[in-house]
C-alpha cells in the first residue's frame, strides 16, 4: 500500500506545484499590450502588428493564396489597419508586448535566448505570452558590443533550411517606435483584392 500512496502523494504536490507556477508566469497580458503576432512558415517569421485599434483581425487557412499568405480575412475591419513586418521586428521599450504565435506548416519554436523566453508555434491553433523588454538594442550595444542584435530563432529541426530562421528584434524608444510604425503600410490596401 505505501508503494502507491507515496508516488500518487508526490506526483499530486508537483501537480498543484507545477500548475501554481504555470498560472503566475502565463498570466494574462495587460489591456494596453502591443498585440503582436508571429507567423512561423518554412523558413521565415512574418510579425502582424494590431492597427489603432489594438486588435488583430480573424484569420483563416484557407484563405491563404496569392498576397493573402497569411490567411487574413478581408472583410473583418479589425484586419484593414493591421500592418506586416518583414525582415525584422520592432518592439518599444518598457511596454508590455502580447505576442501571439501561429505556425502554417510544420511546429516551429520562436526561442528569444536575449529574453529567455520560448513558444511553439503550432498548425492549427495560437499560442501567447506576454513580456515587456526593458533594455534597448543601442543600450544592450554599450555593453555587449556593437555587432549585437536581439535575434528570433526557431528552435525546433522544421526542415533543411531550419538554421536560416531567424529575424532581427530592434528594441527602441517609444519615439523611435512610433516613427517607425507610422511608415508602415496598413493592410487593407494590399487585402483590397482578396474581397
Amino acid at each position: 500500500l505505501i508503494w502507491t500512496v507515496v508516488p500518487s502523494i508526490a506526483m499530486a504536490v508537483v501537480i498543484v506545484w507545477g500548475l501554481q507556477t504555470w498560472n503566475e508566469i502565463f498570466e494574462p497580458a495587460p489591456e494596453d499590450s502591443i498585440q503582436i503576432e508571429l507567423y512561423a512558415k518554412q523558413f521565415d517569421w512574418t510579425a502582424r502588428y494590431s492597427g489603432a485599434d489594438g486588435k488583430l483581425g480573424n484569420f483563416n487557412y484557407r484563405l491563404i493564396k496569392g498576397i493573402n499568405g497569411l490567411g487574413l480575412d478581408p472583410t473583418d475591419a479589425n484586419v484593414n489597419d493591421d500592418k506586416l513586418g518583414k525582415g525584422e521586428f520592432h518592439l518599444p521599450v518598457n511596454k508590455s508586448v502580447n505576442l501571439v504565435f501561429r505556425s502554417q506548416d510544420v511546429i516551429h519554436s520562436a526561442y528569444l535566448p536575449h529574453f529567455r523566453v520560448q513558444m511553439n508555434c503550432v498548425p492549427g491553433m495560437t499560442t501567447q505570452f506576454a513580456f515587456t523588454p526593458t533594455k534597448t538594442t543601442a543600450e544592450m550595444r554599450e555593453t555587449e558590443g556593437e555587432d549585437f542584435d536581439y535575434i528570433l530563432l526557431c528552435n525546433k529541426i522544421c526542415g533543411v533550411a531550419h538554421y536560416n530562421m531567424q529575424m532581427k528584434f530592434i528594441v527602441e524608444t517609444q519615439e523611435e517606435y512610433d516613427v517607425w510604425y507610422a511608415s508602415q503600410e496598413n493592410l487593407k490596401n494590399k487585402l483590397l483584392t482578396q474581397k
